[in-house]
């Protein structure tokens, strides 16, 4: 049986090893993993670095206190909590022992409040956007390869946004949000297809001008297809597909005609054959898109990528 350990545990032993045997900081966690690992101790969860501040937390720790206080008044300032919402960021993006501290210290209800703040506010400055941006890239840190913090706020807050806000810059990182959710995840995807996401998924095809707003949407339509969550025994990824499929297969195949150019024809191109799960759904494709496809083809008849894709449908 692999055992566990929590961070103070860890933390403490660092220290002894710094202190009672005079090692320095780095031999200090060379020798309290080794032994660990010695002890069959999985550290996976543990943040190994001795980076304390002076107050004896973690700076992932200190941040999100930082950011609570920051947030416990009604009236804050915009560049401070931002500076902390960067902090925070990058601790999370390290690893997963750092996001999962995170998670523990509340992290995930902090920006989710923050956020919701923010949604009730009619007109946004561009100062209230660059916070928006921050907290939703934070949040899309925080939660990679940890989708089980999303709660019913979070999907609510998701809807929310792609209902109501036009920003494009807020929309991607929105977007970017839903994906990191939705990753080994089924009932995340079960929640948001139930909030009837796929309409606002369908609306954002239609946006002009911004190829990194299709991107982020066509990613999200193909996690919303995943069978990947090794805890449960049957998903709706046959179902998602489907009626995203009908939905959807239309307008992907026009948006085909207007972008031959890699990569954005190689994502086109792989997210119809995500949907094509039914033979109607085939021959929808067939009917109105096989033409682009062969042209989408011949353009880039030298592209592997696209090959490959095409050669899928």
């Amino acid at each position: 049986m692999v055992r566990v350990i929590t961070q103070e545990t860890y933390d403490e032993v660092v220290k002894e090893n710094m202190e009672e045997f005079d090692m320095s900081p780095e031999e200090a966690v060379k020798e309290a993993v080794a032994q660990f690992e010695a002890q069959g101790v999985d550290l996976t969860n543990i943040i190994k670095d001795l980076a304390l501040s002076s107050g004896g937390n973690h700076l992932v720790s200190e941040t999100v206190a930082n950011l609570k206080n920051l947030c416990s008044f009604k009236k804050h300032d915009v560049n401070q909590v931002v500076k902390e919402l960067d902090v925070l960021k990058a601790e999370c993006s390290k690893d997963i022992a750092y996001r999962i501290r995170a998670g523990k210290d509340g992290a995930y209800k902090v920006l989710v409040d923050l956020l919701f703040s923010k949604q009730l506010l009619l007109q946004l400055s561009d100062r209230d956007v660059k916070l928006i941006v921050a907290a939703l890239d934070t949040l899309t840190a925080l939660m990679e390869m940890q989708p089980d913090l999303l709660d019913d706020r979070g999907v609510e807050l998701i809807k929310n946004i792609l209902d109501n806000v036009e920003n494009d810059d807020i929309l991607i990182s929105t977007l970017q949000w839903t994906t990191a959710c939705c990753i080994k995840h089924e009932m995340n995807r079960q929640k948001l297809f139930a909030k009837n996401i796929a309409e606002n998924l369908k609306l954002l095809l239609n946006v002009c001008g911004n190829e990194k707003l299709l991107s982020e949407t066509l990613h999200v339509v193909r996690k919303m297809t995943l069978d990947d969550d090794v805890r449960m025994e049957f998903g709706k990824a046959h179902e998602h597909a489907r009626e995203l499929g009908a939905q959807m297969l239309d307008p992907l195949t026009n948006l085909l005609k207007e972008h031959t150019k890699p990569p954005l024809v190689s994502e086109l191109m792989l997210t119809i054959a995500t949907l094509l799960v039914r033979h109607e759904l085939c021959k929808m494709v067939a009917d109105s898109g096989v033409g682009s496809i062969f042209t989408a083809l011949a353009d880039n008849y030298d592209n592997v990528a696209v090959v490959q894709q095409a050669n899928k449908l």
